[in-house]
């Protein structure tokens, strides 16, 4: 009997030993696991605040660019020096945002290259490779004043030459107001940089501020003052190829995590034009690592249980307490945590409140109570939102109806807008409120309610005074168009009155030149007197020159009566410039001037008026011919540019014109002396008459002048009508 005992003691003392051992063994892993998920735990939550400092320091640097926009505006136009004094006195504003250097950038288009060329003593050329020109676009994004002429951003670089740049740029100019964070980027110095900007005006010209930032310079600055030991981060950005495949670029760090890493926490974060993943390597020395004492304690402690059952239960009681103490900590430092973070949301101007996605109610702050009529009563954590909708509806927000009816709509109304919208509405004293819903990651939304009265009345009362400025221009548009038809009726009628009036001096001018002609040439026997010849010499010549003038004011009368029609036909260009010349020849014979032709050996043929171009070449060789003096040269030229249109010049060295009198003399009846002093005959038609009829051939006059040293007339027909 006292064996068979003995057998079962054994037994009951085996079964003891093998269960106490197999209890601690397991427990003691449990508590290695929750030890080791503690410890992930606060890396993981450490990780999520390093990720809101990354945040807050984007959000700090976006303010200050914002702010340097604004200054910027308020300005007419800034030297180089006056850039670089502006940047660095921006530099004291936030000391914590670091610019690596910043550059005004404008878009000139094609057509103004070779003009702010000029200007800014520099060629448009490529980001990366500054001795080179930049191609020839449409349009250019370009640095024009710079705070740091060895980076990228030296004045002529067109930013549309780098991708990460031209994105930020792009996206800036497209979305007026924002301040655009771009991708990284390799810069001169070999460090990983991000471009930042946003739009802004110097001037009256629209342009677009960007700034530089030292992405390793700031993590490094990140890593040594706030970082904890054995955490270390590393920056992976992402794009999308051609073919829309995630593409993957370490910027800070390596792509793979250290070897002998504990847990990685990757958090992506998405700003402007910048996609980057933040991973946080948890080493296994951060906090010295996870306290898995109590686990060790408790496997031993399990094995001797069989011996010390006393001790050990007492032991297990300790490590009891002492892990209930642990938790209780814990809750204590979260619950000082939320009421920090309540206190912070009470003292904001705004109202804040956070939903889940069964839209319930997390937390809210006390601004909530006056945009929701003080629901005092129902207001609690895990409250729906239909509890809300219901006490407003109480107050009489949604109007008039049935109260189960109005609450549902609004409620389908805000899921239907999602959690990421802008609404608004107004309180019944008045009051115009703004909410904006940002979405939580898990689901839900974090609501944040802006009074926004004072700028609403501001708008209403600014669009009420475009209103009445709107009113005041269409009223004066209308008098003026008024006026304007006056005018050209007045015009119309003078047109068809001096067509009629030239049309009747025509007849008798041309018998006067008949008949002297006849007297001249002595067709009916000689006159008499030998003075009479002077005299009929003299009436031929003014009866020839009152008919050009009369012809003119003729050409002149139809073009602006609508009246005058082309004759279009296919011919030889230089043909017909030797019948001009011909016509010319003797008369710069007369006043001895040397009359220079530069011509091709061969031009395409011209579709045009034939007498139409003679008689534009005849006004333009006259013109120089009379203000051209004795000894004076003539120069004809004809020629194609690169655009294929076919250019006339006629070059004298003649006594020219000031630029200010040009516009004058290409009005009818305008010449620049004064008419009692003038020295040259004419009414002034000539050249208004070319430029007209240049005109009517899809082309253009244009005049080029120096007083005393001669004048060059251009005149242009389009490379439609060349053959």
């Amino acid at each position: 009997m006292f064996n068979f005992q003995k057998s079962t003691v054994g037994v009951i003392l085996v079964i003891l030993l093998t269960t106490g051992i197999t209890f601690s063994v397991v427990t003691g892993q449990r508590i290695k696991n929750a030890a080791y998920d503690e410890w992930l735990g606060k890396g993981k939550t450490e990780a999520s605040r390093m990720t809101e400092n990354v945040f807050f320091w984007i959000s700090k640097a976006q303010v200050n660019l914002r702010a340097i926009a604004g200054q910027f505006r308020g300005r007419d136009d800034m030297s180089a020096a006056e850039f670089n004094a502006f940047i660095d006195e921006a530099k004291t504003w936030d000391p914590d945002v670091n610019f690596s250097s910043a550059a005004y950038v404008r878009r000139i288009l094609r057509d103004d290259r070779a003009e702010f060329e000029q200007r800014l003593l520099s060629p448009i050329v490529d980001v990366k490779q500054p001795t080179k020109k930049s191609v020839d676009a449409y349009s250019y994004i370009v640095v024009k004043l710079s705070s740091n002429t060895t980076s990228f951003l030296r004045p002529g670089s067109n930013l549309l030459t780098h991708p990460a740049m031209k994105t930020v740029v792009e996206t800036a100019r497209q979305t007026p107001g924002n301040v655009i964070l771009g991708p990284a980027y390799e810069s001169i110095d070999g460090d990983r940089h991000a471009l930042i900007a946003t739009v802004t005006d110097l001037g009256s010209k629209s342009g677009i501020l960007v700034a530089s930032i030292n992405l390793a310079e700031f993590f490094s600055g990140l890593t040594t003052s706030y970082l904890p030991e054995n955490m270390k981060v590393r920056l992976v950005e992402r794009y999308s190829d051609a073919s829309a495949n995630s593409i993957y670029v370490p910027v800070i760090g390596s792509m793979t995590a250290p070897p002998d890493v504990s847990a990685t926490e990757t958090i992506r974060i998405t700003s402007g034009q910048a996609r980057w993943e933040l991973n946080w390597d948890i080493m296994p020395g951060y906090l010295g690592g996870p306290d898995d004492n109590a686990a060790l304690l408790v496997q031993i402690g399990g094995s001797i249980l069989t011996l010390l059952v006393t001790i050990i239960i007492g032991f297990l009681l300790m490590q009891n307490l002492r892990f209930s103490t642990v938790v209780d900590q814990r809750t204590a430092e979260l619950s000082r945590n939320s009421m920090l973070f309540q206190l912070t949301m009470d003292t904001i101007d705004q109202g804040i409140a956070v939903w889940n996605s069964d839209q319930r109610l997390v937390l809210w702050s006390r601004r909530c109570y006056e945009f929701w009529y003080n629901p005092k009563d129902i207001i609690r954590i895990g409250m729906h939102m239909n509890d809300l909708l219901n006490h407003l509806s109480n107050k009489g927000v949604f109007g008039e109806g049935e109260r189960n009816a109005l609450v549902q709509n609004e409620y389908n109304r805000i899921i239907s807008a999602g959690s990421a919208s802008d609404d608004q509405f107004i309180m019944n004293d008045g009051r115009h409120i703004h909410v904006r819903r940002f979405p939580l990651e898990r689901g839900g939304h974090v609501g944040v309610y802006t009074d926004i009265t004072e700028r609403y009345l501001s708008t209403e009362k600014l669009k009420k005074s475009h209103e009445e400025l709107e009113q005041r221009v269409n009223e004066r548009t209308k008098s003026l168009l008024t006026a304007k038809y006056e005018a050209e009726k007045a015009n119309q009628a003078k047109s068809y009155f001096l067509a009629n009036i030239s049309h009747e001096l025509r007849t008798p001018l041309n018998a006067i030149i008949g008949f002297s002609c006849m007297m001249k040439d002595r067709v009916f026997g000689p006159v008499g007197n030998d003075i009479y010849d002077e005299y009929v010499e003299f009436i031929n010549k003014s009866g020839n020159d009152l008919l050009s003038v009369v012809s003119d004011i003729l050409d002149i009368s139809r073009v602006e009566a609508g009246m005058l029609e082309l004759e279009e036909e296919k011919f030889d260009v230089l043909k017909v410039i030797e019948e001009t010349m011909t016509m010319c020849s003797e008369r710069a014979r007369k006043s001895t001037l040397n009359i220079i032709k530069k011509l091709p050996d061969h031009l395409p043929e011209l579709t045009a008026d034939r007498v139409r171009l003679k008689q534009i070449l005849l006004n333009l060789i006259d013109n120089a011919i009379k203000f051209t003096p004795p000894e004076g040269s003539i120069e004809i030229n004809v020629d194609l540019n690169s655009k294929g249109d076919m250019i006339f010049k006629i070059n004298d060295t003649g006594i020219g014109l000031r630029e200010a009198d040009i516009a004058q003399v290409l009005e009818p009846f305008m010449q620049v002396e004064n008419v009692l002093q003038r020295s040259h005959d004419g009414v002034g038609l000539g050249l208004p008459l070319c430029k007209t009829l240049a005109e009517m051939h899809g082309g253009h006059l244009e005049i080029i002048s120096t007083p005393a040293q001669g004048t060059s007339v251009m005149v242009m027909f389009p490379s439609e009508r060349v053959a």
